[in-house]
């Protein structure tokens, strides 16, 4: 499925605001770009071992094990259809993306396009943390499909 996400209007007009410009910052959008996969056995190899995955303000998974079975848990009930990455930057080992994915709900097939700001943090060329914050509350409604236990 193709899925084109319309550029937000509080988008940069510095054409380079999405252009990685660290090993760090080419991993994450690597890493984004593999999202669409929907496959959590490919995106595990992106984590170290002592890994964390949070999609606030759900529980956080800690580990590696427990962010693969996190992953593959989420693409039992959600598909990532597109990730468009619109600013990064980074410091310290960290990463920030501020990016719009389309979601779509497996259960109702819903779709909707969620901003998100995505903090990552990279060691030795793997992500050792990785948090999202957006509406979910939002995404939930928009879609019928309610995420919170």
């Amino acid at each position: 499925m193709t899925t084109s996400i319309t550029t937000p209007q509080w988008v940069s007009k510095n054409a380079d605001a999405a252009v990685a410009s660290t090993a760090d910052e080419k991993l994450v959008l690597e890493f984004m770009s593999a999202l669409t996969s929907n496959d959590a056995a490919k995106l595990i190899e992106y984590f170290a071992e002592e890994t964390m995955y949070q999609n606030m303000p759900l529980p956080a998974a800690y580990g590696r094990d427990a962010v693969q079975q996190t992953l593959a848990g989420l693409f039992t009930v959600m598909s990532i259809d597109a990730v468009e990455t619109f600013h990064i930057g980074s410091s310290n080992g960290l990463v920030y993306t501020e990016r719009v994915d389309v979601l779509r709900a497996l259960p109702t097939g819903k779709s909707y396009t969620l901003p998100i700001l995505g903090v990552f943090e990279i060691a030795d060329g793997k992500i050792v943390g990785w948090r999202d914050y957006f509406d979910l509350r939002e995404f939930e409604e928009a879609v019928d499909l309610p995420l919170r236990g």
